[in-house]
């Protein structure tokens, strides 16, 4: 009986010895590799943060042709800051994942394609760590005026798995050295090994239920006593680590479930695992509990995706993007990704969508587009003009006086219109830049009403028009740019005076409201249809009426009143109605947004 618990004793302590001093092997390995990992990452990180002097000598280098060898200097001589050594190496890649330049040319011919490098070659910053690979790795991409590159770091983490046989040593050694001590310690010490072993297993037994409150009691300073210390050290560092995953994982949810993009995630079998917010509210899945009507091939049958070709294509490659797909006014990218999870005790591969919502951008490429072939068009018209006139001149010198004057004077007209059109869309380049020079100053709005009406009266009697200024004298004093003001003023006065029959009557009126003024212009002109009014503030949009008229004009008179207009902070807006007449309103702020506005550029003082 005597000799059976001693071995008993032995055998428990044995276990019990290998047991901890493996968890600790653990615990210590993993710590050990994420202070590793963690380093790596903070030095890239801190390195390739945006406005580090790093990526800013590294992006200076890329205007123009062989940058490759420039990087490499720029990166040899931040070899500190990069930890660079015989572990660690850097390489200049170009967008394939083919080296450049690097430190060690021999290992850059042979490099592997790495998740991170396949992150860099799709336009982000690769950063991602996998657990237990026998290399760390930091990809980020760069593109300037064209050239495009990856800069690319990799660790061997040789030291990482030097530390490792080094934990690996230590724990062996510690395991034997226990067991010796079991040996002994068991023939005297049964009974006092054998209440904290049981206080031990039950407080292992309450870990592994989750409780982590409860101390394990050291009653002796032997190693027994050193035991139970031990344990409550891996408890706390199992806790924390635990916390520590527990954290990193809400982190995780609430990043996919408030993210900007739409995230689904299909299995191998095309049905929803995961779905964020954004993906619900882009699907109309808001008010449903059961998710699981969304399926990968319903998807696909929303969003109006050949579901063929893109197996196609994900076949080819695992990490597939088609852009601006059309739904619901949107313009999307879809992208399709590969992973995997481990279902039961099988790993599975499924499907990971992001569609990302690149509406802006579509718009912005349309407008571009439009905006160019509108300036192609206005001025190719007068460049035309001008050139059948002077060609008409040249090719008959015999050509009567009278007559060749008439065609120098169209192409004088023409070139006036031109200088017209660039000016103004100097004017509207400034205004969307932010670069324009603002005066602000205080000035009386019946003064300013008034002027108007002066300036306009002869123009308006060339044409029969009768012209009224109704301005009530008792509003407030408004702040502003009072001449750019008045040039939108005179715009919209002018093209009543130009869109009205001879003999009609324009009325300008001004009227005080509780936090601004509304200035009218109202005619009883030819009108806008309907169907024109959203466009009339484009730029270079005409009406067909006028576009055949001899008003002629830029259609950019409107375009820069409303530009003004905003960034007055106030607004703008037109009621017609075709052989009706046609009024323009615009409601100014007393206090103009120019005057507080950080954003816009201003000079000279505000003049009260």
């Amino acid at each position: 009986m005597y000799k059976n618990l001693h071995f008993k004793i032995i055998l428990i302590f044995v276990i019990f010895t290998i047991v901890l001093m493996t968890a600790i092997s653990a615990v210590l390995l993993t710590n050990a590799y994420n202070f590793y990992s963690n380093d790596f990452l903070d030095e890239m990180e801190t390195s390739f943060s945006d406005g580090s002097s790093l990526v800013a000598e590294l992006s200076e280098a890329m205007n123009g042709a062989g940058f490759s060898s420039k990087q490499s200097e720029i990166l040899r001589a931040y070899s500190g800051m990069l930890g660079i050594s015989k572990y660690r190496n850097y390489y200049i890649l170009d967008t394939s994942g083919k080296m450049l330049d690097g430190s060690d040319a021999t290992l850059g011919a042979a490099l592997e394609v790495t998740p991170n490098m396949l992150s860099a070659i799709s336009g982000q910053v690769g950063d991602k760590t996998q657990f237990w690979t026998s290399y760390m790795d930091y990809a980020y991409p760069m593109s300037v005026d064209g050239n495009e590159c990856i800069i690319y770091i990799k660790d061997s983490q040789e030291e990482a798995r030097n530390f490792a046989e080094m934990i690996f040593q230590i724990t062996v050694q510690a395991i034997f050295f226990g067991m010796l001590v079991a040996i002994v310690l068991s023939f005297f010490l049964a009974k006092a090994i054998v209440s904290p072993i049981s206080e031990l297993t039950s407080s292992a037994r309450r870990i592994a239920e989750g409780e982590f409150s409860e101390e394990v009691k050291v009653n002796s300073n032997d190693e027994i006593g050193t035991l139970s210390l031990t344990f409550n050290h891996m408890k706390n560092v199992l806790k924390s680590t635990l916390d520590e995953i527990s954290g990193e994982r809400q982190k995780f949810e609430t990043l996919f479930l408030y993210l900007n993009d739409a995230v689904l995630a299909f299995d191998s079998h095309g049905k929803l695992m995961h779905i964020n917010k954004t993906a619900k509210k882009l699907f109309g899945l808001e008010g449903e509990n059961d998710d699981g009507a969304m399926s990968f091939s319903r998807m696909m049958r929303i969003l109006q995706i050949d579901y063929h070709e893109v197996s196609q294509k994900y076949r080819e490659n695992r990490n597939y993007v088609i852009s601006d797909i059309i739904f619901e006014g949107k313009a999307l990218d879809v992208t399709f990704a590969e992973f995997r999870y481990v279902q039961g005790e099988s790993e599975s591969t499924g499907i990971m969508c992001v569609i990302h919502d690149n509406t802006g951008r579509y718009e912005l490429d349309k407008s571009r587009r439009e905006f160019v072939a509108d300036v192609s068009h206005e001025l190719r018209t007068p460049l035309t003009s001008i050139k059948g006139a002077v060609e008409t001149v040249l090719e008959y010198p015999d050509l009567d006086a009278e007559s060749r004057d008439g065609f120098l004077k169209m192409a004088v007209e023409e070139c006036d219109r031109m200088t017209r059109i660039v000016s103004e869309l100097l004017v509207l380049s400034r205004l969307d830049n932010n670069r324009t020079a603002w005066k602000i100053e205080t000035f009386d709005i019946s003064q300013f009403c008034r002027r108007i009406c002066d300036v306009m009266t002869v123009d308006a009697l060339n044409h029969g028009h009768t012209l009224v200024c109704n301005c009530d004298d008792a509003i407030p004093q408004v702040e502003g740019d009072r001449e750019k003001l008045q040039q939108v003023m005179i715009n919209i006065v002018a093209n009543s005076v130009k869109y009205t029959p001879d003999g009609g009557k324009i009325t300008l009126e001004a009227h005080g409201e509780a936090d601004s003024v509304l200035l009218t212009v109202t005619d009883n002109g030819v009108g806008i249809p309907e169907e024109d009014l959203p466009r009339v503030f484009e730029r270079f949009y005409r009406v067909e009426k006028s576009r055949t008229s001899d008003a002629g004009g830029t259609g950019l008179g409107l375009a820069i009143a409303k530009e003004i207009v905003d960034a007055h902070g106030g607004q703008i807006w037109i009621e017609s109605k075709v052989g009706e007449g046609t009024k323009i309103s615009v409601k100014l702020p007393y206090v103009t947004k120019l005057s507080v506005n950080p954003g816009m550029e201003t000079t000279g003082i505000i003049i009260k």
